[in-house]
């Protein structure tokens, strides 16, 4: 570790990064979908679920830093087989979240193309969620983005457009008042417990925090971690809370609650932009919400299948699943996982309507969520018994009985997620009550208990062997060089058969 401070993380850096993982304007519609009430909702989700999660995670990345990653601290504290079950859910988790963003880009798409009823057409939205993510699947077998070009569309597509919601909402109230809102009072501000089918939007809101544990692997390179670690923290949730209470709450004084569009975030933009007689603004809006939806996949699109490759060859699945190209794409795993969104996503065809299958999907990932951050808790609480003497730069405050404290309310928070998250909510017709239930159940079930059977009859023979590995890489490497080697001129002969063997082998030693 470098000991110098020029090059450790400041305090305001660590809020940029942390805010990085978790802040998006695609969850404002789910906020403003409950009025007041979410100012209740966002508070006890930063309480009951955000803080205990990344003061948890702070802590184990400071003790474990080389393990790093949720999983990893799962498998020192709780076994190879739970590490296993995090693993397979966390990599189902992005698959269900990458539908989901996938969705909400297309219907921000219908919007941007000048075609608004899409938004609300499940075919479209299923063909265009299928067609986007199979071509930056393709691509990314080859190459990526580019940090600088992410960079930008993150900008365009994520912060200019969260600015203008959040400016061009208070400018609507400022203008018109309190149009649908109503008014703030202990009846409005408190969700009513009697309507219990209003409660599953604790879920839905919980979901805004999910990533939030992610700062916690640059904790050992923050200056002074024990102060600035959880004052960035507070800030970070602190600013996510302002931010999407002031764009939810100025889109529910703008729109009805009951004609909220929970997938297309660029609703009230329509509204404002009409208002201020230049609706085609929202078409250039959309095509901008849609280029930082396509910036967003094409950063997730490999990177749950990398660490699932990992697990793989650790001998957790059979030799089929550690196939990779000749740049180390895994193949196998991002196939499947085109395969199972394109799957997925065919739940905007089965389910009319857009609204119900958005929140079923967005439900299922915070169930997921919910329980890998269970694992994660009970994991912390576990290696402050068994491994007390390992030095952890930054340890909640309080020893063992701050730990305690801790993962009790975020215990409290996660097992409350779960269980409102099968209470189907007023946004659920019906007819639509049992495909729900059963959508949750099942997901959940299925996702929990895959692992675990295959963990039971793993064989040997599934682990990688690290020298055939070595052996069949550089093979790949030296016969791509030789390729290489006839279409260049004699000057590129020269230096790459100097060099070429030598490059391979100090390349896989890394």
């Amino acid at each position: 570790m470098n000991n110098s401070n020029s090059k450790k993380i400041s305090l305001f850096q660590l809020i940029g990064i942390t805010m990085a993982f978790f802040f998006t304007v695609r969850n404002v519609p789910t906020v403003a979908s409950v009025g007041w009430e979410s100012i209740f909702y966002m508070i006890a989700a930063a309480i009951f679920f955000a803080l205990p999660v990344a003061l948890i995670s702070a802590e184990l990345a400071t003790g474990w830093p080389k393990e790093g990653g949720s999983q990893a601290w799962i498998k020192v504290a709780l076994g190879e087989r739970w590490s296993f079950v995090a693993s397979w859910m966390i990599w189902i988790i992005m698959i269900v979240g990458m539908v989901m963003v996938s969705s909400a880009g297309a219907s921000v798409l219908a919007y941007g193309i000048g075609k608004p009823n899409l938004s609300q057409n499940g075919m479209f939205i299923t063909i265009v969620t299928i067609v986007a993510f199979w071509i930056i699947t393709l691509l990314n077998f080859k190459t990526s983005l580019g940090k600088i070009i992410n960079t930008i569309a993150t900008i365009v597509g994520i912060y200019i457009p969260f600015t203008l919601l959040v400016l061009l909402g208070i400018w609507f109230a400022v203008k018109h008042g309190n149009v649908n809102l109503g008014p703030l009072n202990a009846s409005t501000a408190f969700p009513d417990m009697t309507q219990i089918s209003k409660l599953s939007f604790f879920s839905g809101i919980c979901f805004i925090f999910t990533g939030v544990e992610l700062s916690g692997v640059y904790a050992n390179e923050v200056s002074n971690v024990k102060r600035n670690y959880p004052i960035a923290i507070f800030l970070a949730i602190a600013a996510v809370i302002v931010f999407n209470l002031l764009g939810a709450l100025t889109e529910a004084n703008a729109i009805p609650a009951n004609k909220i569009d929970l997938a297309t975030v660029i609703q009230p933009f329509q509204i404002y932009f009409s208002e201020l007689g230049i609706p085609w603004a929202t078409n250039v809006l959309g095509i901008m919400i849609y280029v930082g939806v396509v910036a967003q996949l094409s950063a997730w699109v490999l990177g749950p299948s990398k660490e699932m490759i990992k697990v793989a060859e650790d001998g957790n699945l059979p030799k089929f699943f550690q196939k990779r190209n000749e740049d180390g794409i895994p193949v196998t795993f991002v196939i499947l996982q085109a395969i199972a969104i394109s799957l997925v996503s065919l739940l905007y065809i089965i389910v009319p309507a857009i609204n119900t299958g958005y929140f079923m999907v967005l439900i299922l990932t915070s169930i997921l969520y919910s329980t890998v951050y269970i694992f994660l808790i009970l994991s912390a609480i576990v290696l402050k018994y068994k491994a007390p003497d390992v030095v952890r730069p930054f340890s909640i405050p309080g020893g063992k009985v701050g730990m305690w404290i801790v993962a009790i309310l975020g215990l409290m928070g996660m097992i409350v997620t779960i269980g409102v998250s099968f209470i189907p909510s007023s946004d659920v017709p019906k007819g639509d009550t049992l495909s729900y239930v059963l959508f949750q159940l099942i997901g959940l079930i299925v996702t929990f208990c895959i692992p675990l059977i295959i963990f039971k009859f793993k064989k040997p023979s599934w682990k990688k062997s690290e020298i055939s590995d070595i052996v069949n890489n550089t093979n790949i490497k030296l016969q791509a060089k030789n390729l290489n080697d006839k279409s260049n001129n004699t000057r590129e002969n020269n230096v790459i058969k100097g060099g070429s063997i030598k490059h391979a082998i100090h390349h896989n030693k890394h």
